[in-house]
């Protein structure tokens, strides 16, 4: 479309192998403000963000989505202990390295993809100058809406990638954006997932992260976004992890699991308020 920004395919380095990413730049009219990475979650991939690369590009944000190890087009091991939260962190810590290596980046992670930036900061603080957990709750064994991982793990090693697919399919196509061509290729990525990735984050998910403390003290800004009706983690959960974060709260009515797809409009203009606030103070 004339006068929006083209979201380009990119190939980025991983430890595992090559990492598939989309890239959006601002158009050259447009001062660049700063450099934006965004991180999926479980059973998710770049393509989650589609509808905000261009949105942020437009307002000056150099904006990067990349599918995980193993996920949708990115290379993985077969083996699941190859996908532990550290091997996660250390390729996120690596792709902001590479799409910045003169300046921090704004970081945001969509659910799973939350636990994955969060260990990622306090790996490397100095990588990044925000933080964006979007619908993404403090834990993925207490107080959240999700079987326990070990059951969805067993589900999983029992009947691949197709099993899990018809856990969540009922969910997805309940969903006001969803649509024919919308639904298959959500089928035929859950399929091209590697099993041993969404194995290796069932088990990194039983193993809650309890690092509120230690985000707070990094001094990096933090900005929780969450949806009020059907979330993974209750509105109130949520609030209580804001509160212990010492983060920016902002919530989207009448939205579940998936603001970046539902209301990607609004999540952006709270993103670009978030980061030009965050970086008037440097």
């Amino acid at each position: 479309m004339s006068g929006t920004a083209d979201i380009v395919p990119v190939t980025l380095h991983g430890p595992a192998g090559p990492l598939a990413a989309w890239e959006c730049a601002p158009l050259p009219a447009v001062t660049v403000r700063g450099t934006a990475v965004l991180v999926p979650g479980f059973t998710g991939s770049k393509e989650d963000f589609e509808a905000m690369l261009p949105l942020l590009a437009a307002a000056g944000f150099r904006a990067i989505a990349y599918d995980q190890r193993g996920q949708w087009q990115s290379a993985g091991p077969d083996d699941p202990a190859g996908y532990t939260l550290g091997d996660f962190a250390g390729d996120l810590v690596g792709v902001a390295e590479q799409v910045s290596s003169d300046a921090p980046v704004h970081l945001v992670g969509h659910s799973f993809g939350g636990y994955v930036a969060r260990a990622a900061l306090l790996r490397n603080p100095e990588r990044f100058r925000s933080l964006t957990l979007l619908a993404s709750g403090p834990s993925s064994v207490r107080d959240i809406n999700f079987p326990p991982p070990q059951l969805v793990a067993q589900m999983i090693e029992a009947g691949g990638q197709q099993a899990i697919w018809e856990q969540m399919s009922a969910a997805m196509t309940a969903l006001a954006t969803m649509t024919a061509a919308r639904q298959e290729f959500l089928h035929t990525r859950i399929l091209t997932t590697k099993k041993a990735n969404l194995l290796g984050i069932l088990r990194t998910m039983e193993t809650p992260a309890d690092d509120a403390a230690a985000l707070q003290a990094s001094g990096v800004p933090i900005l929780v976004g969450y949806g009020d009706t059907g979330d993974l983690w209750s509105p109130d959960v949520h609030e209580r992890f804001a509160a212990d974060l010492g983060a920016r709260r902002v919530v989207y009515a009448g939205v579940g699991h998936l603001p970046n797809e539902e209301r990607p409009q609004q999540v952006c203009a709270d993103l670009i308020d978030f980061w030009s606030e965050v970086d008037a103070r440097v």
